[in-house]
């Protein structure tokens, strides 16, 4: 491979590598720090609230809290669903139905997530309600409040202080939060450390992530083993001998993370690692896409090696099209590999047959002299077959990507849609003086919340979907040269190893399933792209394949 060639293949490699990073960031659950970044919709109510002893002190009256809480809305753009009076006093909790209603449908996830009202002292003039408020807020069930007057009417100085204290911690909140999203915006797109701390990496002076002189090549050679083809359980356990403090999950979770590969992923955030000069991946975007590859089938890459057996969930048979389970025998020659089927129907209509063994099975040799080949013989490489199989596989992949598309569009302009019938429907709200034609309205606009939501929700399915086919494509549908040297190799890797996980892998990698009958292989199911390059390839004589 020339070196343009190389450079070109990297850069593909690099493509590849941020498409599964951006698959990764929309499936992985966000710690709290990182869910400051993502934008929640805010949907609110307006409450508006009067009590008897508030009647002789010009406390504005709810008409008029919802006319100065109905304009502030439109004003600032907000959505409102709702509105909602009461005429109950605040001065001791739990005494508002119409109130503490409010909070139940917000934390059942309800129609609305927000409050809009007058003043502050509309909501609360107890502490115990204060503090419900307030901690609410704190766990984002409440995701906004907003007040049309920052105006105080009280009589003691108690109420007065309670409700400064309670617009003054609010404030305090709005900004805090606005400031620590920036602030972590701006040091993500840096590649500094968040407090996401990165096995065999540092956090530097200057906020970087630096490789640790004490662990970072411990943890290179794990990844260089985990290629190879070692077990998790067996690097966990080499990591531990040599003092390190890993769990299974933390271990499965870093041979996922592409940060290691050089994508940082943050929040909703996908951050080219090239930002930072110095950082130094301990994996090459290729090699961590084969092992994405490898463990596809098995997300957790884990397996145990005391009950591990090549070719289980590969072999089927012919007769009863289970898959025959592999075993150790014992000949003359020793011990070997033997894949049995042990259906007992299966057994039983060969023995009325008197078909001998009495069991089908094949020898774990025979399989893997089929497989090689094969793999010699039947898949040779030439360039124009490869470019008519890639061209036939990304228009079949990515024709229901383009299909999943469509749907989008289609779900997205009947939101639009939907949003613009809301929006009638909060300014009718808005103007409404009755308060049954009022409510009668704001379930309409909850009937049109819940399908939004519900549309929203297939959006979003159907974007990660999108991204899992496309990171997938990327994956399995490598450049020529790659393909080419896959083909010279992977016969010598067999031949030369007996590592029978790497054997089980590889093999593993090019054949979907095998069938087998009467001790030899009379069917197979391939692998992409092998699949579509077998498809178009021309042999001659009879093509035992499916």
């Amino acid at each position: 491979m020339n070196e343009s060639t190389s450079h070109i293949e990297d850069i593909r490699q690099k493509e590849a590598l941020g498409k599964y990073a951006e698959l990764f960031t929309l499936k992985r659950r966000k710690s709290e720090k990182e869910k400051l970044l993502q934008e929640d919709r805010k949907i609110y109510v307006i409450y508006a609230r009067k009590s008897t002893e508030d009647s002789e002190r010009q406390v504005q009256s709810i008409s008029d809290q919802i006319e100065h809480c109905t304009k502030f809305a439109k004003d600032n753009d907000l959505e409102v669903v709702d509105i909602i009076p009461e005429e109950r006093s605040a001065k001791t909790a739990g005494r508002r139905p119409e109130f503490q209603r409010i909070l139940d449908v917000i934390k059942e996830g309800g129609s609305y997530n927000s409050i809009l009202s007058w003043h502050p002292d509309r909501l609360s003039r107890n502490m115990k309600e204060a503090g419900e408020i307030l901690d609410m807020l704190d766990k984002d069930i409440i995701l906004d409040l907003k007040f049309a007057s920052y105006t105080f009417n009280n009589d003691t100085a108690g109420k007065m202080t309670l409700s400064i204290l309670f617009a003054m911690a609010k404030e305090f909140s709005d900004k805090l939060s606005d400031d620590t999203k920036r602030g972590i915006h701006k040091t993500i797109k840096e590649g500094k450390y968040c407090g996401s701390m990165k096995r065999g990496y540092y956090n530097s002076r200057d906020g970087y992530y630096r490789e640790d002189k004490d662990t970072y090549e411990l943890y290179k050679k794990a990844w260089e083993e985990y290629l190879k083809g070692k077990s998790q359980q067996e690097i966990l356990q080499e990591l531990k001998d040599q003092g390190e403090e890993i769990n299974k999950n933390s271990l499965s979770n870093m041979f996922q993370d592409p940060f290691y590969a050089g994508f940082y992923c943050y929040g909703d955030l996908v951050v080219d690692m090239a930002v930072d000069p110095k950082f130094k991946p301990m994996v090459s975007p290729t090699a961590f896409l084969t092992l994405q590859k490898i463990n596809r089938g098995n997300p957790r890459g884990w397996k145990n090696t005391s009950d591990f057996r090549p070719f289980n969930d590969l072999v089927i048979c012919s007769q009863c099209n289970n898959f025959m389970t592999p075993g150790i025998s014992t000949g003359r020659g020793g011990r070997y590999l033997n894949i049995t089927c042990g259906n007992s129907k299966c057994k039983k209509l060969r023995k009325e047959k008197g078909i001998t063994p009495i069991s089908n099975t094949i020898r774990g040799k025979e399989l893997l002299d089929y497989v090689c080949n094969f793999l010699e013989n039947d898949l040779k490489v030439d360039r124009k077959t490869y470019e008519k199989a890639k061209r036939k596989y990304l228009e079949e992949n990515l024709s229901t990507v383009k299909g999943n598309r469509e749907k989008i569009r289609v779900w997205r302009t009947k939101v639009t849609k939907l949003e613009s019938e809301k929006k009638k429907m909060m300014d009718r709200l808005f103007e409404e003086k009755q308060k049954d034609v009022g409510d009668d309205i704001s379930n309409q606009c909850n009937v049109l919340i819940n399908e939004i939501r519900s549309l929203e929700k297939s959006i979003k399915e159907y974007e990660i979907n999108n991204s899992e086919i496309e990171s997938i494509v990327e994956m399995d549908f490598p450049d020529y040269n790659t393909f080419l040297n896959f083909f010279k190799n992977i016969v010598t890797a067999i031949n030369n190893t007996d590592d029978a996980y790497l054997i089980d892998q590889l093999v593993k990698l090019v054949f979907l399933n095998i069938t087998v009958g009467d001790k030899k292989v009379l069917k197979y199911t391939l692998n992409e792209p092998f699949k579509t390059y077998k498809s178009l390839k021309l042999l001659s004589g009879v093509d035992d394949g499916t």
